[in-house]
């Protein structure tokens, strides 16, 4: 039975964990604490036999143990903020990284890293984003927000040490929606359907199921035909912001108010760190990556939206 390391416990992280068991994979995850929805979380995947193991990615002799007496072979980093200080980015989308890769070359380069960044690593760079000619070269890349730069620098460091034996995969995700997402963009716009307000939000958006999402990054560990690479995950289909809310009001039995709402004033209502990323609305990305994995998917958006509002159910109430 093949082992996979998952470090960091999650919204994605859990998604991936069920997939591979049922796989049939021995499966273990990381986490720093339980509280909240990852109590749930943690919930469901001791009923499945995942192992935890209580670690802080960013201590190399802590996470070296663990890589060495798991012996993994294939170890998916999911850790990730998506706002914070400088440094609280760095350590995350850097520090942590590096960490992983360093103690996989140390202990054995037949492991195998997946590593999850964020399609937002090469920066707004047109309206159609592929996959750039020269991984992160600043001739094609530009990171703006701290998030960004953060992204774009710890997809480098993963690559700097591909140079010394490493074998990676990167993948970059759009919008990833499905059940155990709370986070705060879905969580705000929850709220605002359960009062009754249903914003009208013209623009489109890429976006991936994580049922789709986690069935990628499992062929992706597993093929030998993806080494050392990187690639976007998005569904080809654009959903239209507004749908979101409008399938939520659906699943809740909500009639509400609507409110027209032009991109520029949704961000009155969501967090600081989710505004920064209005300014992807109506860039698409290219899906020929992600069809070259998965083939040809179905847009899956009243699926996992009726997910969301399950699990914010069970969360929340």
């Amino acid at each position: 039975m093949e082992k996979a390391l998952i470090i960091g416990l999650g919204f994605i992280a859990t998604n991936l964990a069920k997939h591979l068991v049922d796989r049939g994979f021995d499966v273990y995850i990381t986490y720093r604490s339980i509280h909240g929805s990852k109590a749930l979380m943690m919930k469901d995947l001791l009923k499945l036999n995942v192992k935890p193991h209580r670690l802080d990615p960013s201590n190399y002799e802590d996470l070296m143990k663990l890589i060495n007496n798991v012996k993994p072979n294939y170890v998916f980093n999911t850790v990730g903020l998506l706002s914070g200080s400088w440094n609280e980015l760095w350590n995350a989308h850097v520090e942590v990284p590096r960490n992983i890769a360093r103690a996989i070359l140390s202990i054995d380069k037949s492991i195998k890293l997946i590593h999850i960044s964020a399609s937002a690593a090469s920066g707004k760079i047109g309206n159609f984003i592929k996959e750039e000619p020269a991984h992160c070269d600043f001739s094609y890349v530009n990171p703006r927000s701290d998030y960004e730069r953060s992204k774009c620098d710890g997809e480098r460091t993963i690559k700097e040490l591909g140079n010394e034996g490493l074998n990676y995969v990167i993948v970059r995700p759009t919008l990833v929606y499905g059940y155990y997402n709370d986070h705060n963009e879905f969580l705000s716009l929850y709220r605002l359907v359960r009062m009754g307000l249903v914003p009208q939000v013209k623009g489109f958006i890429g976006a991936i199921y994580v049922g789709y999402l986690v069935r990628m990054l499992e062929k992706l560990a597993v093929s030998e035909e993806f080494r050392n690479t990187f690639l976007y995950a998005t569904e080809c289909t654009m959903y239209n912001l507004g749908d979101f809310a409008e399938l939520m009001a659906n699943f809740l039995g909500v009639s509400g108010v609507r409110l027209p709402l032009p991109p520029s004033l949704i961000g009155l209502f969501l967090p600081s760190g989710v505004r920064s990323l209005l300014k992807y609305i109506n860039v698409q990305y290219d899906c020929g990556s992600t069809r070259g994995v998965l083939g040809d998917v179905e847009p899956a958006i009243d699926v996992g939206v009726k997910e969301m509002v399950d699990w914010l159910r069970r969360v929340y109430g």
